[in-house]
Order: structure tokens, then C-alpha cells, then sequence
């Protein structure tokens, strides 16, 4: 420090030799360490007494310890040197050599050499996943983004999907689909179905044949993207539904117009699927089959009640009255809801007498009560209905009250005259209309069946509207 300080005023030695005379101090007393990190400072740009230093370091054991030190910017070592240091760490340590090959650029050493090295290494330990690691990392620098690829994979490290869409190795994956899909369904499907452009949707329906349950997440979320994309696909997916997930085969047969319904229908009759039969049975015009299986397997008055109401047909209550007619449950189901829907006269006169039915009161109530409510609701619609009849007939009456402006420049719409004659002193008679055509009286034909009512001939000729009334002016 007082070198440096004083180093224009010192003759007999040289900064930079006192320098070294620290290190060779430093290095003799063991710290190692302290030793390294002031390399930066008494070697500076010498590249020879770098290249020195480094291999005093190896022949005391201590590489380890100049490694992080070692320039890396503009000036460079010799490729030697950085290969030595990275041999070193691949014997003795695998942590260390990975953090070296991640900070170092790929351009201070020989990548195939060191690649080589790794790959020697593999052979002793093939499932160690630091090295695979570093070894895929290598590969990158070198651009053999395939190989890569493939250890990521293999790993299934996260980087594999950033990997591809920072590369575009869409042309690499196609016959790994599988292995992508096996490390992460949601991302590997995102992925495939934001770049359909780059594989297609038959060549991932094509890799994953022989994994249905991959399949099926794939295709699903197509279907959910786009209902048509993948319509040619739609058959199989019935029966991808019924074995993975049938939650969701009711609501794709619903939005489905692709897929074959007697197809559908078959494999849900195969499987007992009385919910998805009951639907495609709807669908395919059979409703009255539909209502049968509701009623007899799954027992639901209500639902049965809801489909009937969906189909809003006459002869599927009448079925479902029937059915019900000598199951108590059944009728208080249909007493609760049918008011609004059939006349509940026509299910109660067909109520044996003596039956018990429970709740029959509060159900009784509830039908005089949605009856009041109906009765009340027309009422009031009646009110609004004669309300505005009336302001409009208020209003229309206003505006054909209304006088209408006759001046020198009006013409009579049939001989094309002006309408008023030019001396006003003799008299003139004029019609008029609502419409605002106007005639001499002796222009407009006869008058009609009706005494007394006249139509403006270019409005009737169309439609009897606005000018079927009259002002007429008399002088």
C-alpha cells in the first residue's frame, strides 16, 4: 500500500515486485485464499505472470482457490489455462465445475474438450444429474440444441420448455411429445396448442395413439380452445370421455355437432350411463324413451319434472302423470312444481281416492297460491297494456289534430298545380291528408263505398295508413 501510495518516488523497487514478494509471502504462510484474491491487483494486465501464477497454484494443489479470480473479460488466459482449472474441478468437484461452466462464457475454453471430458465422466456415473445438467448447458453454448433437449427431458428440468421456445426446436420434439407430456401435461399441451403452426394436430394425435390418457388432456383442451378444430377426432373422444373423465362427457356432447350420436349412444348404453343416454336419447327426437329411463332408473321427479319442462311437450306430462299417479312421493314432486305448467286439475281428478300423499296440504297451498300469482301477474300486465294503449291513442290523437301548413310553393299531388289558385279572392276548395299530400277536391276520384271517407291515392295504393283521414279547406 505505501508502494502504491509513493510508487513515483521509489527508485530501488518496483511496485509490482513488491507485489509478488506479498504473494510469494502469502502463499508460504497457507492463505491460499488472500493470496488469489490480490492476483487481481499485483498481476493486472501481465498475462504471462497470470499464466505463472496459475500454475503455481496447480503445483501447490490450490486451482481451486485462483479460479473465480482469473480474467474473463477482454483479456483472456490461453484456452489451456481455463481448461486446466475446469479438469481440476470436473476430478474433484462436480458443484464446482457446474458454477464455473454456468459463470464462465463458452468462449474462454475448448467446448468439445470439455464436452469429451464430461461425457468420460458420464460413463462412470451416467445418472448424475449435476453433471447431465452441465453437460446439457454445454451443449446449448454450442448450439446443439437436440442434445440438449434431449438431457432436459430426461430430468425433466424446467428449462426444457423455455429451451424450446427461445431455440424453436419444434422440429426436435415431435417424437418426444410423449416424454413432455409424462413431465408436465398442462404446459407440454399450452405449448403444443399455441404452435400448431409448427406440429400439427395429427402428428401429436399420431405420438400420443398409444397413450390414451395423454391423449385424451390433449384433445380436450383443443375442444375447449375450439369446438371444430379437432371435429374429425370427436368419435374417439367419446369413448377417451367415458374412460377418463366422465364429468365432462355430458357437457362435450352437449356442445358437440361432430360427433356421431348412435356411436355415443352405444357406448353409454355399454356403460350404464344414464344421464349421457338420457341426453342423446332427447337429442335424437326419443324423449318419451328419455323420460321412461329418469323415471325408472334414476327415480328423480324432479329431474323428470325439469325435462318435461325443457321439451315443453303435452304428451310427455301426460306420461309423466301416469307414471306417477300411484307413487305418493312422485305426485307431491308434481304438485309442487306442475302449477306453472299444466292445469293441476288435470293431475289431482286423476288421484285415486284414500291415497295418502304427503304434504298434500302445503302442496295445495302452493298451487292456490301460484294461481293468485298468476291472476295478479295478468292483472298487471292488463293495467300496463290499457295504460299505454290509451297514451298512444292520446298521442295519435294529438298529432292528427295537428294543422298542417299549406303555403303558395305546396302542389296538388295529382295534376301537379299549385295548391292554392293565384288570385285568393275567388273560392277554392283543397283535401288535405294526414300524410301530407295534398289534392284539388276536383282532382281526387270519387268517393268510396263509405260516405263521407276519402284515401290518399299514393298512400292506399301501397297501405291504408296515415292518410286515411282528412283536413279538408274550403274558401
Amino acid at each position: 500500500m505505501a508502494a502504491e501510495i509513493s510508487f513515483k518516488n521509489i527508485k530501488r523497487h518496483d511496485v509490482q515486485k513488491i507485489g509478488m514478494a506479498f504473494l510469494d509471502h502469502l502463499l508460504k504462510n497457507g492463505e491460499y485464499e488472500v493470496a488469489a484474491r490480490k492476483c487481481q491487483k499485483v498481476l493486472g494486465k501481465n498475462m504471462e505472470l497470470w499464466e505463472n501464477e496459475v500454475y503455481r497454484f496447480k503445483e501447490i494443489g490450490q486451482l481451486k482457490a485462483i479460479s473465480q479470480y482469473l480474467p474473463r473479460g477482454d483479456l483472456r488466459l490461453r484456452p489451456a489455462i481455463y481448461e486446466m482449472i475446469l479438469h481440476e474441478f470436473l476430478k474433484t468437484d462436480y458443484e464446482g465445475f457446474a458454477t464455473l461452466i454456468r459463470e464462465w462464457p463458452g468462449e474462454l475454453y475448448n467446448n468439445m474438450a470439455i464436452v469429451q471430458a464430461v461425457n468420460d465422466h458420464l460413463k462412470r456415473d451416467p445418472s448424475n444429474s449435476t453433471l447431465l445438467t452441465t453437460l446439457a448447458e454445454l451443449y446449448t453454448y454450442d448450439q446443439r440444441y437436440d442434445k440438449a433437449l434431449e438431457i432436459y427431458l430426461r430430468l425433466r428440468h424446467k428449462d426444457v420448455y423455455q429451451l424450446i421456445h427461445k431455440h424453436n426446436l419444434f422440429s426436435s420434439i415431435e417424437d418426444k411429445i410423449v416424454l413432455l407430456m409424462d413431465f408436465d401435461k398442462e404446459k407440454a399441451v399450452d405449448m403444443l396448442l399455441d404452435n400448431e403452426d409448427k406440429i400439427s394436430i395429427d402428428r401429436v394425435v399420431e405420438e400420443l395413439a398409444d397413450r390414451p390418457e395423454l391423449l385424451h388432456v390433449y384433445l380436450h383442451k383443443l375442444f375447449k380452445r375450439d369446438h371444430h378444430k379437432g371435429q374429425k377426432y370427436h368419435e374417439r373422444q367419446i369413448g377417451l370421455y367415458a374412460e377418463y373423465d366422465r364429468p365432462n362427457l355430458l357437457p362435450f356432447l352437449r356442445d358437440s355437432t361432430h360427433c356421431p350420436l348412435e356411436k355415443a349412444l352405444e357406448i353409454c348404453q355399454e356403460r350404464n350411463f344414464v344421464e349421457e343416454t338420457v341426453f342423446l336419447l332427447s337429442r335424437m327426437g326419443n324423449c318419451r324413451r328419455a323420460l321412461q329411463m329418469i323415471m325408472e332408473e334414476l327415480g328423480d321427479v324432479d329431474k323428470a319434472i325439469e325435462f318435461a319442462k325443457e321439451q315443453d311437450d303435452g304428451e310427455l306430462w301426460d306420461d309423466l302423470i301416469s307414471y306417477s299417479i300411484d307413487k305418493p312421493p312422485f305426485i307431491t314432486g308434481l304438485l309442487n312444481n306442475i302449477g306453472t305448467h299444466v292445469d293441476p286439475i288435470l293431475l289431482i281428478n286423476r288421484i285415486k281416492e284414500g291415497m295418502e300423499i304427503p304434504n298434500l296440504r302445503d302442496s295445495l297451498v302452493k298451487i292456490l297460491h301460484d294461481y293468485n300469482l298468476q291472476i295478479l301477474l295478468r292483472e298487471g300486465c292488463k293495467k300496463i297494456l290499457v295504460a299505454d294503449s290509451l297514451s298512444l291513442l292520446q298521442k295519435m290523437h294529438r298529432t292528427q289534430m295537428r294543422g298542417v301548413r299549406v303555403n303558395e310553393d305546396s302542389i296538388c299531388e295529382s295534376c301537379h298545380a299549385t295548391i292554392l289558385p293565384s288570385e285568393m279572392s275567388k273560392s277554392f276548395s283543397v283535401v288535405v291528408f294526414h300524410c301530407r299530400h295534398m289534392f284539388h277536391k276536383e282532382c281526387l276520384p270519387s268517393q268510396g263505398t263509405i260516405p263521407g271517407l276519402q284515401f290518399c291515392n299514393i298512400c292506399s295504393a301501397k297501405r291504408r295508413g296515415p292518410g286515411s283521414g282528412i283536413l279538408e279547406m274550403k274558401k
